[in-house]
């Protein structure tokens, strides 16, 4: 145990040494506040609801409020996690259990995804995590769907804030249903992915149909004028790099020039416009993006199965061949990847959807108990360290000074 208790220490001061980094040494709260910029002030448009629940971007209050959202989403994100740790060691603490609830704080859509991509989506993992562990709680067909038409009721309204968290959740919602949801008879399944999906949808489609594509200009003539520290602005440099990050210059930009020279101009985009932009894009840098995703795919369920002791094909057999709906879920996100450039974001929410998914699923599987080989023992730390070296969850996160 001695092992698993160094790890755990390892991987709280690497928590917090990340959370320092995103606080002070390089933070991009600039381009995260920026999600709660827009509200319906000037008409209903998309995400306007984040920007109701923090205020007006000309109030007094505004960026006190969207950097205190974009903190809460970090920190709800991660008692998520914590959720799913403590289901996976509340009634037995043996070495893989342990093991796996560790591995939830380093895998890429871990802690530097947390704090990296605190964008309003995490609250949309967040339902989904509620979900899982719902549908392990509760054994008759009625609470199950009840648990999944408030699911999509939550994404519906999430939607509202984020137009992509319609799409990138449906994949993790119908592997619950179907893996999580045992005893539910096939036209429960049935209803239960259509509960789980269709509010979200119906909302998207109303914003892709509806929101307002002259926003942009309105709302940068009531953005304030405020001086922001951002490492993007000034540095140009290996020297200024050094400097900055040693203290001796400070980067700093005007919020209003930013925000106005980049990010609001989005707004005044439709889906075709959406696709252009990734067109614009390149291949070769859509495919390194996409391989960069498919290699955390692939390692983060590796590692899930490996240190369960839950093969992959064991829980890919749980499904009985019901494969069609999973394959609906998982084209709920190619919309995702053809308006969108970050792909490798996109994967690691597919990673996401899984994990959970398979996180629980492992959890009532007898191999989970099972003592691990010795080299199990010793390649932990390992994996676990080769994660915190390489956080692939900080791929998605950043934004441009244009």
């Amino acid at each position: 145990m001695a092992v698993y208790a160094g790890v755990a220490l390892l991987i709280t001061a690497w928590t917090l040494a990340i959370v320092y980094i995103a606080a002070s040494v390089v933070p991009i709260d600039h381009y995260l506040i920026s999600y709660y910029v827009v509200d319906y002030h000037f008409g209903f448009t998309r995400r306007g609801l984040a920007g109701e629940i923090v205020g007006n971007v000309s109030d007094a209050g505004f960026f006190t409020n969207a950097y205190l959202m974009r903190w809460i989403s970090t920190a709800v994100y991660v008692l998520g996690l914590a959720a799913l740790a403590y289901k996976l060691l509340r009634k037995r603490r043996s070495e893989r259990r342990i093991m796996v609830a560790l591995l939830l704080a380093v895998l890429p859509f871990g802690i530097p995804y947390a704090v990296y991509s605190a964008r309003p989506d995490l609250f949309g993992a967040v339902a989904l995590i509620i979900l899982c562990l719902a549908l392990t709680a509760v054994s008759r067909a009625r609470s199950m769907v009840l648990c999944c038409g408030l699911f999509g009721a939550a994404i519906a309204v999430l939607a509202l804030m984020h137009e992509g968290m319609a799409l990138e959740f449906g994949l993790g919602a119908i592997l619950a249903i179907l893996i999580l949801g045992r005893g539910l008879p096939a036209s429960a399944q049935r209803l239960g992915a259509a509960l789980t999906i269709g509010p979200g949808l119906i909302v998207a489609l109303i914003v892709a149909a509806f929101a307002n594509h002259d926003v942009s200009g309105k709302v940068c003539s009531t953005v304030p004028h405020r001086m922001i520290e951002t490492p993007f602005a000034s540095i140009k440099s290996l020297p200024d790099l050094i400097a900055y990050f040693t203290g001796a210059v400070h980067s700093e930009a005007d919020y209003h020039d930013w925000v106005c020279g980049w990010y609001l101009s989005t707004f005044d985009h439709t889906v075709t416009d959406g696709i252009r932009e990734v067109a614009a894009v390149g291949l070769p840098a859509l495919v390194g993006s996409f391989l960069l995703g498919v290699v955390g795919v692939a390692l983060t369920l590796r590692a899930v199965s490996y240190f369960s002791g839950v093969s992959l094909r064991s829980f890919v057999g749980d499904l009985n061949g019901r494969y069609a709906l999973p394959a609906a879920g998982a084209l709920l996100t190619v919309p995702l990847f053809i308006t969108g450039v970050d792909w490798t974001r996109w994967l690691l929410v597919v990673a996401f959807d899984v994990v959970v998914v398979y996180v629980l699923y492992a959890n009532g599987r007898p191999e989970i108990d099972e003592t691990p080989p010795k080299r199990a023992v010793w390649l932990f730390p390992l994996v676990a360290l080769g994660f915190m070296l390489i956080p692939l969850g900080l791929a998605p996160g950043g934004g441009s000074t244009r």
